[in-house]
């Protein structure tokens, strides 16, 4: 697959997960394949397309449509080397899902705990 269908793949993946019916076995089973499947883009991109694939990764955090920002700023921030304006525009978005969110205000302080400088 080249980058852009791997971006294209990685927006459905991320569809997928904001469909998600947690009552439905099924859509559960989808979700975490969806997850699992996202995580596998990262590091296909982060392998195959070095320092230019993780920039045009992280162009996805401006999609807002199915919380694509929110699952490409954390993935990329646990898998992938970024520099600092691209941390900080994903700790924004973090930071913004983790005053609604318990677990995400975990991740972030995890996060913090993990890269002090």
């Amino acid at each position: 697959m080249n980058l852009n269908e791997l971006l294209d793949d990685y927006k459905k993946m991320a569809e997928i997960c904001y469909k998600i019916d947690n009552s439905d076995k099924n859509s559960v089973k989808n979700n975490n394949r969806a997850v699992s499947r996202m995580y596998q883009i990262v590091n296909t991109i982060k392998i195959n397309f070095g320092e230019a694939g993780v920039c045009e990764f992280a162009g996805l955090m401006d999609i807002k449509d199915s919380r694509t920002d929110i699952w490409v700023a954390v993935q990329m921030l646990e898998k992938m080397q970024v520099d600092t304006a691209t941390e900080q525009k994903a700790l924004i978005i973090i930071k913004q899902e983790a005053r609604q969110s318990l677990g995400m205000d975990y991740w972030l302080k995890t996060y913090k705990e993990q890269n002090r400088k």
